[in-house]
C-alpha cells in the first residue's frame, strides 16, 4: 500500500512540474494574445517587425518607397517620359544661325529651246557647277552668299534656218563662268526636320574659256567634221571655204561677253536630320542657265 501511494505521488509531481515552471500571465501568453512583444507573429506567422516598421520608417516600407521613387533596387513603377528627339531640331525664331557648306548642281538647256532662236540644229547643252556658300538664317529666312564655278561644254553642228547645207558649222565650247551670287530663300515648315523652301536670287559671272566656230563638211558616215582649211582633202563636196576656220569667237560678239548677269528662282525641300546638318535638294529656273537640279549641304551653328 505504501508503495502504491509513493508511485501516485511521483506521478502527480511529474504532471504538475511544467505548469509550475511558467507563471500565469507570462510573456509567451501575452505575446500570443497580441500584447505587442518582440516575437509577436505577423499576418503570415513570421515574427512581427518592430513598431517603427509599421509606422512607415523602417525596413518594411523602404523597398516600396524606393520602388515608387526610382531609388530602390527595382525599377520605377511609372517611368518618366522620354524627351522628344525632334525638340533638339526646333529653331528659335528670335535667334540668328549661321551655315557654311557646299553647293552643286547640274544644268541643261534643251535643244528645242536653242533652236527656237532661228537655228536648224543644236544639241542640248549639259553642264555642272560647284562652290562654297555661306548662309545667315533668322526666323526661317536664309540669305545666302556664294562664289562658284560653272562649266558649259558644247560640241555640236549647227546652221541657221534657211541656210544651204554648205553653211553648216561646228561649235565647240570650253566656256566656264565664275559666279558671285546672292539668294533669298524662305519656306514652310511641316516638321522641325522637313520644310518646303522657295525663293530666288541674282548675280554676275566672269567668263573663262572660249567658244570656237569652224566651217564643216559631211563625211561618208553622214556626220559633220570641222574643216582644217579651205583645201581639206577629206571634204568631197568642197564645203570648206577660205577663211572658214574662224577660231575663237571674240568677246562682245554673238552673245560671248566678258561678264554675264544672272537671275534665278528656286523651289526645293529642306531636310535637317541632325541638329547641325542641313541638306537641301532644289530645282531652279532662270537665265542664263535655264534649268538646274541642285543640292546644298551645310553645317549649321
Amino acid at each position: 500500500m505504501r508503495k502504491l501511494l509513493l508511485l501516485v505521488t511521483c506521478l502527480l509531481a511529474t504532471l504538475a512540474g511544467p505548469a509550475a515552471a511558467q507563471p500565469a500571465g507570462g510573456d509567451d501568453d501575452a505575446a500570443f494574445l497580441g500584447a505587442g512583444g518582440d516575437t509577436e507573429p505577423g499576418p503570415t506567422g513570421d515574427p512581427a517587425e518592430p513598431d517603427g516598421a509599421l509606422a512607415g520608417g523602417g525596413p518594411a516600407d523602404s523597398g516600396d518607397a524606393g520602388f515608387l521613387q526610382g531609388g530602390g533596387e527595382g525599377q520605377p513603377l511609372i517611368a518618366p517620359p522620354e524627351e522628344d528627339p525632334e525638340l533638339a531640331l526646333v529653331e528659335d525664331p528670335t535667334k540668328s544661325y549661321y551655315l557654311v557648306g557646299l553647293r552643286t548642281h547640274a544644268l541643261f538647256v534643251p535643244d528645242f529651246l536653242i533652236q527656237a532662236f532661228g537655228l536648224e540644229h543644236f544639241d542640248t547643252v549639259y553642264g555642272w557647277a560647284l562652290g562654297p556658300e555661306f548662309t545667315y538664317r533668322r526666323n526661317g529666312l536664309d540669305i545666302i552668299a556664294s562664289v562658284w564655278w560653272g562649266s558649259y561644254p558644247v560640241d555640236t553642228w549647227t546652221r541657221e534656218d534657211g541656210d544651204p547645207i554648205s553653211e553648216t558649222e561646228i561649235i565647240k565650247s570650253t566656256l566656264g563662268l565664275v559666279w558671285i551670287t546672292a539668294e533669298f530663300i524662305s519656306g514652310y515648315e511641316f516638321e522641325p526636320w522637313v520644310s518646303l523652301v522657295y525663293g530666288g536670287g541674282f548675280g554676275i559671272g566672269i567668263k573663262t574659256g572660249e567658244v570656237t566656230r569652224d566651217e564643216a563638211f559631211q563625211d561618208s558616215a553622214g556626220g559633220w567634221v570641222a574643216c582644217d582649211d579651205d583645201s581639206d582633202p577629206r571634204d568631197p563636196d568642197d564645203f570648206c571655204e577660205a577663211g572658214g576656220n574662224y577660231g575663237p569667237i571674240p568677246e562682245k560678239a554673238d552673245g560671248i561677253w566678258p561678264v554675264y548677269p544672272m537671275i534665278t528662282g528656286k523651289i526645293g525641300a529642306r531636310f535637317k536630320p541632325l541638329r547641325n546638318l542641313v541638306i537641301t535638294p532644289e530645282f531652279g529656273i532662270g537665265m542664263p542657265e535655264l534649268f538646274t537640279l541642285g543640292l546644298r549641304v551645310n553645317y549649321m551653328f
